[in-house]
């Protein structure tokens, strides 16, 4: 047997084995940055589920309303993304219940009857206080077709998901 077969691969073949991991990462990237979109809007959706059913359960634990505050309501069109909290005296972020942050490059905003709203209140029995339903959109900042979920809460209290198409 040759000695010179055994010493190993050659520069040509080392050179088209990366020209191939090249090629593969380029048409990767773009697919795993949409998918890293798609996973931080699906957890900020899950920070506002959370938080809603946290609100709920406690205000029939302790027997008294509690609420869902967003710690800073400034922006009317992203009034939820800087985080929220579950408290029992609206207003009051300082000494919550529960705390949830919201992650980056994500907008969450109520619409409809919740558009500029703030505070979500529960009562003693689970019950949604605002008296109409409405929702909350989550939407991506980053890809170029913005993933998107809505969070509808009926006027009972209870939340659903359903797709939304963000920047159409």
């Amino acid at each position: 047997m040759d000695k010179r077969r055994l010493a190993g691969l050659t520069v040509v073949e080392i050179m088209v084995a990366l020209a191939i991991a090249a090629i593969m990462m380029f048409f990767a990237l773009p697919a795993f940055n949409d998918f890293t979109a798609q996973r931080r809007v699906a957890a900020n959706v899950n920070y506002v589920i959370s938080a809603i059913n946290y609100a709920r359960n406690e205000a029939a634990r302790r027997g008294v309303n509690v609420s869902m505050q967003a710690v800073d309501a400034d922006d009317d069109a992203n009034e939820w993304g800087p985080g929220f909290c579950v408290t029992e005296n609206p207003g009051d972020c300082d000494n919550p219940i529960q705390l949830f942050q919201a992650e980056a490059n994500v907008t969450i905003n109520g619409m409809g009857t919740l558009n500029a709203d703030e505070t979500l209140t529960f009562n003693p029995r689970g019950m949604f206080t605002g008296g109409a339903a409405g929702t909350i959109e989550v939407c991506g900042q980053d890809a170029d077709e913005d993933p998107g979920r809505i969070v509808r809460i009926s006027a009972i209290g209870r939340a659903s998901v359903g797709e939304l198409v963000c920047f159409p």
